[in-house]
């Protein structure tokens, strides 16, 4: 007998198979299941299941983010961002956001990004200059004190 899509071993199978391509909060895995048609309380179970066996952990999940993240670079605004949309609490992200050192590192980041732009923008006049970085780092979602401070430098 074949079983029905609803029980908690093809909910604990679609938590296994959809952890197998990359880690996953357990916001994400909730959608997913949800989607999939299965009731909340299976869903529960199979959380609590993939929980207790270590494979869901929203604080590992959020620093393997942004460990991943960071090197792009991206700013704490966005990193912040894109946690909460994958469903991580306030305090696990400000959690791991101190222990990356973000906020100190963040200004260094967005000087040697200027450095890089600079040099790629150096044929245009300085208010185009400007806008276009205040545009860019903003959009990488730096702090806009940072990026005021920096480019008033220029």
């Amino acid at each position: 007998m074949i079983a029905s899509k609803k029980d908690l071993s093809s909910a604990k199978k679609a938590c296994f198979n959809l952890i197998k391509f990359r880690p996953r909060s357990e916001y994400e895995l909730r959608s997913r299941l949800k989607r999939k048609g299965f009731e909340k309380e299976i869903i529960d179970k199979a959380i609590a299941y993939i929980s207790k066996i270590g494979l869901v952990d929203d604080l590992a999940f959020a620093r393997l983010w942004v460990e991943s993240r960071i090197k792009k670079p991206l700013g704490l605004n966005r990193l912040s961002f894109e946690l909460k949309i994958k469903g991580i609490d306030k305090k696990i992200i400000e959690q791991v956001i101190s222990e990356f050192n973000l906020p100190q590192k963040e200004e260094e980041v967005v000087r040697n990004l200027l450095k890089q732009k600079l040099k790629k923008l150096s044929n245009l006049d300085k208010n185009k200059i400007k806008n276009r970085l205040w545009a860019f780092f903003l959009r990488k979602g730096f702090s806009k004190d940072i990026v005021f401070d920096v480019l008033s430098e220029l």
